[in-house]
């Protein structure tokens, strides 16, 4: 396996690995915010998964039946060198010529308008904040403020920082209306007394709908970022111990290049072995593992919030679990097609993984040989395969025949 650097994006399989180790296996689903009263607009959800490939010979049932719990192990149904046990994964896949594999010009191009955006995000995390005081608030400031808000002199609750101080950009949209415009041309160190009109719909406090409130707003102060200036001497300063070639600004682009290049390669490559190569037929035991496994981590993020998992699915927007489930049921699948293609790859060049290879692989990318912690909570079976398919990934990927 070729190195991988870590300055921006990390190492897909370190990602994996360390997300793993906190019982966490896939996307992330979030709980949605608990809004802040004073600011208006609703949470967004996301569409439904899109349509998957008909699947041969699944599960019998439905995902209901294959729920996971307690004693589910993520090293369940591997044999002892991380593949399927009993399933030659040569006789579902139809295989392609992984070897020389065609990359798009239009997939691995990057422009330097790409790498300049990065390098941009990048100056402003190390940016640095200081504190305006010697002139008014204007429209698309930062400002730190205290407020307390009251309806008839009744302070309400969710209406006051505390004095903890909240920094809130003056734009439209981040408050109520008429809030923010009320401190434009105010004096860092003013009191400004911010009458506004709660909405006639306003679902985080039905309480206040329509309410004339009004807000003690105290200005703190204006927040200004300086952003570095990009020199040698920045980057070295900086980067150079994450990677010591990381010593000027040519080799910070030049990074940051390949890291977008490899993202997008690597994209497209597990696009492509989810939905373009044939799978004849999915066994059920490999299907059912993917079904316990994301339900396996949805009942982890039940037990974080401190409720049932039923619970957390439902404020998902869905009735039950069953139903939840059959929604996700095609990323189930394509989760299932992209490991038996894996499996065939490996089986055909003859890739076996061994305790060396997790060595050496811990080695490189975490900086460790010893992955016993890993090894616990997923077993050995599961570090096999996990590591032969970032194997895999990178055979394709360094024999690829880039357009």
């Amino acid at each position: 396996m070729k190195s991988k650097k870590v300055l921006i994006g990390g190492a897909l399989a370190v990602s994996l690995l360390v997300a793993a180790a906190c019982g966490y296996n896939g996307d992330e689903a979030t709980l949605p915010d608990e809004p802040t009263l004073a600011v208006s607009g609703m949470p967004t959800g996301s569409g439904a998964p899109a349509e998957s490939d008909r699947v041969l010979g699944g599960a019998e049932g439905d995902a209901a039946t294959h729920l996971a719990s307690d004693e589910f192990s993520f090293s369940e149904g591997m044999d002892e060198n991380g593949f399927w046990l009993g399933i030659n994964a040569l006789d579902y896949v139809d295989l392609f010529d992984y070897q020389a594999m065609h990359i798009p010009a239009n997939v691995h191009h990057v422009s330097d308008a790409d790498v300049q955006g990065i390098i941009e995000g990048l100056l402003q995390e190390y940016s640095t904040a200081t504190q305006v005081t010697n002139r008014p608030v204007a429209e698309g400031d930062l400002v730190n403020m205290d407020f307390v808000g009251s309806v008839d002199g009744v302070e309400f609750d969710g209406g006051s920082t505390g004095g903890m101080g909240m920094d809130v950009p003056i734009e439209h949209g981040q408050f109520i209306d008429g809030f923010l415009e009320q401190l434009i041309g105010h004096m860092p160190g003013d009191v400004v007394y911010v009458e506004v009109t709660f909405p006639e719909f306003y679902p985080q406090s039905p309480d206040l709908e329509g309410a004339e409130a009004l807000f003690i707003t105290t200005i703190n102060h204006i927040v200004d970022s300086v952003v570095p200036e990009l020199t040698d001497a920045f980057v070295q300063e900086t980067f150079a111990h994450i990677d010591e070639s990381l010593n000027s600004v040519a080799a910070l682009r030049e990074d940051i290049w390949g890291h977008l290049q490899n993202g997008a390669v690597m994209e497209y490559i597990d696009g492509y072995l989810r939905n373009h190569v044939n799978v004849q037929a999915i066994p059920p035991a490999v299907l059912s593992y993917f079904e316990q496994e994301m339900m396996q981590e949805y009942v982890q993020q039940a037990w974080q919030f401190g409720m049932e998992v039923d619970e957390l699915i439902s404020l998902f927007g869905f009735e039950s679990v069953e139903a939840f489930m059959e929604i996700m049921r095609p990323e189930i699948e394509s989760s299932a097609r992209r490991s038996l293609v894996l499996q065939a790859i490996a089986q055909d060049a003859g890739i076996v993984v061994g305790v060396q290879e997790i060595t050496d692989f811990f080695v490189e990318n975490l900086g460790t040989d010893d992955f016993s912690m890993f090894e616990e909570f997923h077993g050995l079976p599961w570090l096999k395969q996990t590591i032969r398919n970032e194997i895999v990934l990178d055979l394709i990927k360094d024999n690829a025949v880039f357009a």
